[in-house]
């Protein structure tokens, strides 16, 4: 498979205001639990679900009650997890080990698993828009690939190689798509960058690379999260910062870093209706920041 690649977008560094920390939540079932929140999506009302990778839990959590609603305990360790962007009582985790996408349907308080998608690999990045749900899979030991699904799960589209035919990812395991479904954003830890796809452009043979984002403070991204403005929001896991993106690939600024002691962060969202952004950390904590 062939592709078009964009040129890299060379970073023009604008002020950026540092996000505001307005609380930090544990989010246990039992107050000696050992967690690793590896992904994180929100509902309305004060609500989000966690993907608990050590702990093997799914947990569905108010945060403004600090109210832990409901758990789903799991054989295998879940890792990404999103919002339907057709029905917001759907929630899809990602089951590497088991090769499976669950979906949840959130009734009241509580989450009931509908059914679950297979996968060709292990998965483990998840987005939800218009059209179906983007996954990032490992299918080798060393070989990545986006895979475009409808609902139902069959397969629309695979990102996997370049315009000289070699792999595009060096790794893919946190997405995020736009909710009209016209960019793909992929965290690329081996390559260090996140890379932006046009989507709708894109086909099987002609992969159209908008951008790739690079910064000498960005170590290992992770999660990905947009915000109503089509901001970027990008975990540095290894920097422990958080990087504000502009549409156009333009580095706006390092929104959270050492003094909001980020240690190790995962996983990511921007909360729109509320203006919140939510960061997981290699434990079991959730930090909530507004901006300032």
């Amino acid at each position: 498979m062939g592709g078009t690649h964009s040129k890299k977008v060379k970073n023009k560094s604008k002020s950026a205001k540092h996000m505001v920390p307005f609380l930090d939540v544990e989010v246990y079932k039992h107050i000696d639990d050992t967690c690793s929140f590896s992904g994180i999506t929100f509902l309305k009302d004060g609500r989000i679900a966690i993907a608990d990778y050590l702990g093997h839990y799914v947990k569905f959590y108010d945060w403004k009650m600090l109210k832990l609603l409901d758990s789903v305990e799991l054989a295998t360790p879940p890792y990404g997890i999103c919002t339907s962007s057709i029905c917001e009582s759907y929630l899809y985790v990602t089951m590497p080990f088991e090769h499976k996408v669950l979906h949840f349907k959130v009734k009241d308080d509580r989450l009931d698993l509908v059914k679950h998608i297979s996968t060709e690999g292990r998965c483990y990045g998840i987005a939800s828009f218009k059209d179906g749900i983007a996954v990032g899979l490992r299918v080798e030991k060393h070989s990545w690939r986006v895979e475009i699904l409808d609902y139902a799960g069959s397969v629309l589209k695979v990102f996997k190689d370049d315009d000289h035919g070699r792999d595009l990812f060096g790794y893919a395991d946190y997405l995020t798509v736009d909710p009209d479904g016209s960019r793909l954003y992929v965290s690329d830890g081996v390559q260090n960058s996140v890379i932006c796809l046009n989507l709708q452009d894109s086909t099987m043979v002609s992969i159209k690379e908008m951008f790739r984002y690079t910064d000498s403070h960005l170590s290992i991204p992770k999660g990905l999260t947009l915000d109503c403005e089509a901001n970027l929001y990008v975990i540095g896991c290894e920097s422990n910062n958080v990087h504000k993106i502009s549409s156009t690939g333009d580095k706006i600024g390092v929104v959270l870093g050492h003094r909001e002691q980020l240690d190790k962060p995962m996983g990511i969202v921007y909360d729109n209706y509320e203006k919140k952004l939510f960061v997981t950390e290699g434990s079991r904590k959730v930090m909530v920041f507004v901006d300032g």
